[in-house]
């Protein structure tokens, strides 16, 4: 969730969906990753922390790679609705389902399309208008988007075209519910659906419209969880965070940021080939986590259900924003703690939680060359970069 007058973030509220399909290209399975001391789907903490990671997200990998058929659907809500979520204004926008979904093909899809290098392209279909009575919620809006959507498509974009109050969340996204294996998962029977209020959509935006939030609900769709910790969203380095971040900085900026290196590997837009795991001490190169190949993330394990990723950010693209490149370390927690859940129950998919921890809100003060970090276990000196590269030293601490 999302609040979008202040340009905030909230909790989203998400169902779990693990809905079992096969992955394609690029993979993330396989004895493709390097480390110093043994292959992937061994016995050792670092492995046992990242495969509970994999095996976690691969269900949802059947709407994340490929074609993501999502159906547009405008929600025309009363005025006078009891629902307070919504603006107690009597203002409605005129929102047009074919011209909306047209808007999201074009900037949307294309964002999306970037970030993954061709991963992962949505389809938007324009599928109809809902309306609800006074007295139901934006949970009836997709709820009836659902019941009459078609048979071949994957999740809902549902749009109101009321604008929220200034003190909610601007959106929400879910995974939904659970399909069978070897079964169909359309929306209708799944409930995977991102919504919005109609804030985004203001004609005061101009031409194109400011997306980074349906980015973010959609990227809930796809079981990423916020990134930043708390209700803050204080992170400036992930749509799953501040994603307003770049129009902070270039007030024409629409798209949010890109995402972090985790959210690409659950996803499968960043193959086990980019990947090291680190057992202990050793000098280690990395490329940009936004890069089409190379050493793109470093994994450090902390014990059985947590791990640190340590990836590099290059100031340029969706990162555009960011003062300088450098370097972030995120902290992956999978344990039960994490989400409060039952006793030997990991916490996957959107309730997991990764949070940066290498430096202070909003975590754009990325590591330099000589920088070191130390905590969870580890010690990470930025030894040397240039040439959009970087080298990192590693080892273990107290």
């Amino acid at each position: 969730m999302m609040r979008r007058r202040s340009l905030a973030l909230v909790v989203a509220a998400s169902a779990s969906l693990m809905a079992c399909g096969a992955a394609t290209a690029p993979t993330t399975s396989g004895p493709s990753a390097s480390s110093t001391t043994s292959a992937p789907g061994g016995t050792a903490t670092g492995y046992r922390a990242l495969q509970t990671l994999l095996e976690g997200a691969s269900p949802l990998r059947r709407f994340s790679l490929g074609t993501d058929r999502l159906g547009v659907w405008i929600c025309h809500v009363p005025v006078g609705v009891t629902d307070p979520i919504y603006n107690p204004v009597d203002l409605r926008l005129d929102l047009e389902v074919r011209k909306v979904a047209a808007l999201l093909s074009e900037h949307v899809s294309a964002y999306f399309t970037t970030l993954t290098h061709g991963a992962y392209v949505p389809e938007f279909v324009p599928e109809g208008e809902v309306t609800i009575a006074a007295n139901e919620t934006n949970r009836t809006c997709v709820d009836r988007a659902a019941e009459r959507s078609a048979g071949d498509i994957d999740g809902l974009v549902v749009i109101a075209d009321a604008e929220h109050a200034e003190d909610q969340h601007g959106g929400w996204g879910r995974t939904g519910e659970r399909c069978k294996a070897a079964a169909a998962c359309p929306a209708r029977v799944s409930g995977r659906a991102a919504y919005v209020g109609a804030s985004d959509f203001h004609p005061d935006w101009g031409d194109v419209p400011a997306v980074d939030l349906l980015e973010h609900e959609i990227g809930h769709t796809l079981g990423f969880p916020h990134s930043g910790g708390g209700d803050g969203y204080t992170s400036a380095i992930d749509v799953m965070s501040n994603s307003a971040a770049p129009r902070n900085v270039d007030p024409n900026r629409r798209d949010g940021p890109g995402t972090i290196a985790v959210n690409r590997l659950a996803a499968g837009w960043l193959p086990l080939t980019s990947v090291t795991v680190a057992d202990g001490a050793g000098t280690f190169p990395l490329v940009p986590s936004d890069a089409t190949e190379g050493p793109r993330v470093l994994v450090l394990p902390i014990d059985d259900a947590r791990f640190l990723t340590v990836e590099a950010l290059a100031n340029t693209g969706f990162d555009a924003h960011l003062p300088r490149s450098g370097i972030v370390v995120h902290e992956i927690d999978q344990s039960p703690t994490a989400c409060r859940s039952g006793a030997d129950t990991p916490c996957l998919n959107e309730y997991r939680s990764q949070l940066p921890i290498s430096g202070t809100r909003p975590f754009t003060d990325l590591l330099g060359d000589g920088s070191t970090w130390s905590g969870r276990g580890w010690s990470i000196t930025v030894s040397s970069s240039g040439n959009g590269s970087w080298t990192v030293s590693v080892n273990r601490s107290a």
